[in-house]
């Protein structure tokens, strides 16, 4: 009976250091009320108990998520924090770059509401359509007229299955890779795959991974909860394989330092390098934070990278420039050979950016996969999930790479047959490429 009063005790305790926790750190006054981002598209609901998150367009505003509002959880375990003043709000998301805006308003507009299951195939088109139509900033990029695709409507009895099929076939044209569409169980883009990666290859990104370790031709090592393993070889050419750019951000931690942190043993073993080649060949990337924390290796000075601006109506938001600030003062100054593809994408473009320009970088393999826009992501009145690219990312020197890819300093194609064999042409020619250097 002792040891059960105590356990109440100490029950009772901890729920009251949490009821006084979530007062100390629940919305102030300044923070609750209704906002919504400057950009459209989202609106935030904050009251004392939760904050609700609404995807909205000019025909629909469908509920996307609700959490506690205790805002140190939301810190140490999301990375978000807020500052409001008056009307306006910032908010700090962690894997963005820049802070988001937002604006507050009266009251939720009348048509947020939870998601739907029975909505109407025809609302949920219209709600698709809209989103896209109001934030997607590439149809010309791509030749589609998304306003002749306003008349296909699909029919009031189509099955779920049949919807998502529909959708799907709106979307067609668009070779974008972050333009998504998720139903219950099925999942859509309409991005192309490289020429030499046929829709039945047999090979996966894990048999392409494998060709490259096998003529590195030792073993590498992995950096815990991230993509990147490493090697140096006998003869100082160092090889990083970097699978993705996302990283498993410890609790109370911040992806950018948290992976600057965890890069630092690559950078450490490789000090010695006579030259390092840098792999993200079959990258498709990750969050943004996540390359600048790579990137700050390889410079010891602040480098603006590029500039971003967010589709705003028929307009463009104001430009933000994000600035790529050095890790420490040791940085890798050896020559570096960084491996690129038609499946390098995202944050792994981010990446390219950031080292393209480096006086010690060279960029050899093919034009990356063209998709640099952060993704948009909306709820459909269904549940469905639509993320869209609604930003226009361009280089210093205002360069637009969406749909392109950046380029290589030294072409390489790829070809299927040698990849299908288990072999990796283009990691064997930049050896010779490093070991020339």
């Amino acid at each position: 009976m002792r040891l059960l009063k105590q356990l109440w005790i100490l029950i009772g305790a901890l729920i009251a250091a949490f009821v006084v926790s979530w007062l100390i750190y629940m919305p102030d006054n300044t923070q609750r009320g209704i906002w919504r981002a400057d950009t459209g598209g989202s609106v935030i609901a904050l009251t004392p108990v939760t904050a609700t998150l609404y995807s909205e367009s000019s025909v629909s505003c469908v509920r996307q998520l609700t959490f506690p509002a205790h805002l140190k959880l939301v810190e140490m375990a999301e990375g978000v924090t807020l500052d409001a003043e008056g009307d306006a709000m910032t908010l700090h998301i962690d894997g963005a770059l820049e802070p988001a805006q937002f604006t507050r308003i009266n009251a939720l507009p009348a048509s947020c509401s939870a998601p739907d299951p029975d909505a109407t195939p025809e609302d949920v088109f219209d709600a698709m359509w809209t989103a896209m139509n109001e934030h997607y900033a590439f149809f010309d990029l791509y030749g589609v007229d998304w306003d002749a695709r306003r008349a296909n409507v699909p029919a009031a009895d189509l099955s779920d299955a049949e919807l998502f099929s529909h959708l799907s076939e709106t979307l067609v044209g668009l070779d974008d890779g972050h333009v998504q569409l998720y139903g219950a169980d099925q999942q859509f883009s309409p991005s192309q795959r490289p020429d030499w990666l046929p829709d039945n290859a047999s090979f996966t990104r894990k048999d392409v991974w494998q060709a490259a370790r096998d003529v590195v031709g030792t073993d590498l090592t992995a950096i815990d909860l991230t993509g990147v393993e490493y090697t140096l070889l006998p003869d100082g050419i160092g090889y990083i394989m970097i699978r993705h750019m996302s990283l498993d951000t410890p609790f109370g931690a911040r992806s950018e330092p948290a992976m600057a942190q965890a890069f630092a043993q690559a950078a450490n073993a490789l000090s010695s390098a006579r030259a390092v080649i840098v792999d993200i060949r079959y990258n498709p990337g990750g969050s943004d934070s996540v390359s600048f924390g790579v990137a700050s290796h390889f410079t010891d000075t602040p480098i603006d990278v590029f500039t971003k601006t967010t589709r705003v109506g028929d307009d463009q938001s104001a430009p933000f420039t994000a600035t790529l600030n050095p890790y420490g003062a040791r940085p890798l100054p050896q020559p570096v050979v960084l491996l690129t593809s038609g499946l390098t994408g995202s944050a792994a473009e981010i990446l390219t950016m950031a080292l393209r320009d480096l006086p010690n970088v060279t960029v050899m393999g093919e034009n990356t996969g063209g998709g640099l826009s952060d993704i948009l992501s909306f709820t459909l009145p269904n549940g469905w999930e639509l993320g869209l690219s609604h930003q226009t990312y361009r280089t210093m020197d205002g360069s637009l790479y969406e749909g392109t890819g950046l380029p290589p300093d030294i072409e390489f194609e790829i070809e299927t047959a040698p990849l299908a064999r288990g072999e990796d042409p283009l990691l064997r020619a930049a050896f010779e490429f490093a070991r020339s250097l």
